[in-house]
């Protein structure tokens, strides 16, 4: 979910400047858009439309919004109401993320099998069958989280399922095109979208001595697939952790009993709620070291790494083939393999983060992963969708 130079007054005047710039050049862009092709905009169906949880879809809507896409709700409601004709245009594009929750409800660590979901995702997969819309699938992890045995092994069909009725799938991660037959596309950073202003980082007046001690944290969702208990049995107990997010009460339980056993209560703290975005903005413009142990088998990316990438100075990860990725380019993400190796990563980013805070990271994050490339590449993928000239390892196949 990494840097950024010490800003002071006119630094953070010219960074407001810039953006007003971009926010220019973007509304140029899409007027460009809608002046050329206004009589043959492609409508693209969206499912979810919404998420209270972070500003990921409605920023993905937004980029397809830029680059001349009519961007509507995909619902079962909407459909029976009159937007059934929408399937059987070739200038429709149906959009789906996280499709395979469907089946699926929580209940405190566990994920069960729902009966009413399981018909709200039959019924999306035969609207997919039935339709001559083209059908994009966003593959965003490889097994529904925190499931096991048998509940994870069917997650893992159904999304295999999925995959083989789309025309074309997507991932955010580059190393696992191949696997999943998709084209990879940035994930967006949640920073760099016209009209938004990041909060100052709170060391970037200076003030912070050159032997302070860092604020590491852990933000987000806290579940298990983020393997927080196995981080806090080995985490060193004079480094100082935040952990923060909506979280069940048993396994917050798990994590204050491992922290009462290792004596952590001075330097670790937990605050177990759903953070608003202006309160995850605070807590991040406030970190010096994110720590993200994500379990490798869970998802392809986190979200957190697109929040902090330009922004903190240093983060910690687990090796998941994405962070590897990532590493290569950004040299303040530390990896560590396995969870023993953890201890000593942190100790270093005690002694360094100071040195990597002097660094920009910024323009090298926008460059890979900011507004403008996203435009870019979004716009080429979804032409190519809609025009029909995806590669063949791209296009529909069960497997």
């Amino acid at each position: 979910m990494l840097d950024i130079a010490p800003d002071d007054a006119s630094g953070a005047g010219a960074q407001r400047r810039t953006a007003q710039a971009r926010v220019m050049d973007a509304s140029a862009g899409a007027a460009a858009v809608k002046a050329a092709g206004a009589a043959q905009r492609v409508r693209v169906l969206f499912s979810p439309f919404t998420n209270t949880t972070n500003p990921y879809i409605d920023i993905v809507k937004r980029v397809l919004t830029q680059v001349g896409y009519d961007v509507e709700p995909l619902s079962a409601r909407g459909l029976l109401r009159g937007g059934f004709a929408h399937l059987f245009s070739t200038k429709t594009v149906l959009v789906f993320h996280w499709l395979e929750l469907r089946p699926f409800r929580r209940k405190g660590t566990r994920t069960l099998l729902s009966p009413v979901g399981c018909l709200v995702f039959a019924f999306y997969c035969l609207v997919i069958c039935i339709g001559r819309a083209k059908v994009v699938y966003f593959v965003h992890d490889h097994a529904v989280h925190d499931t096991v045995g048998l509940i994870r092994r069917m997650s893992m069909k159904l999304m295999a399922f999925v995959r083989g009725l789309a025309d074309a799938r997507v991932v955010h991660a580059p190393t696992f095109e191949g696997k999943y037959r998709a084209r990879y596309l940035p994930h967006p950073l949640y920073w760099d979208v016209p009209g938004y202003e990041a909060t100052p980082r709170a060391h970037d007046d200076g003030a912070a001595s050159a032997d302070s001690p860092p604020l590491f944290a852990m933000l987000g969702t806290i579940r298990p697939y983020k393997d927080l208990a196995a981080v806090l049995d080995v985490w060193p107990e004079e480094c100082k952790l935040e952990i923060a997010g909506n979280g069940s009460a048993d396994y917050v339980k798990t994590l204050h009993d491992v922290m009462d056993r290792r004596a952590l209560n001075d330097t670790v703290t937990i605050d177990a709620r759903f953070l608003s975005d202006q309160e995850f903005e605070q807590r991040i413009s406030r970190t010096d070291v994110l720590v993200l142990p994500h379990v490798a088998d869970s998802m392809l990316v986190s979200g957190a790494f697109f929040e902090a990438i330009g922004r903190v100075p240093m983060l910690i990860a687990r090796a998941t083939p994405f962070m590897v990725w990532a590493a290569k380019k950004f040299d303040n993400v530390l990896l560590f393999d396995r969870i023993e190796q953890l201890p000593e990563l942190v100790r270093y980013a005690q002694r360094n983060w100071q040195g990597a805070a002097r660094q920009d990271k910024r323009e090298l994050a926008m460059r890979e992963f900011g507004w403008l490339a996203c435009c870019r590449h979004y716009r080429q993928f979804f032409d190519a969708v809609v025009s029909g000239t995806l590669a063949d390892d791209e296009r529909s196949s069960f497997y």
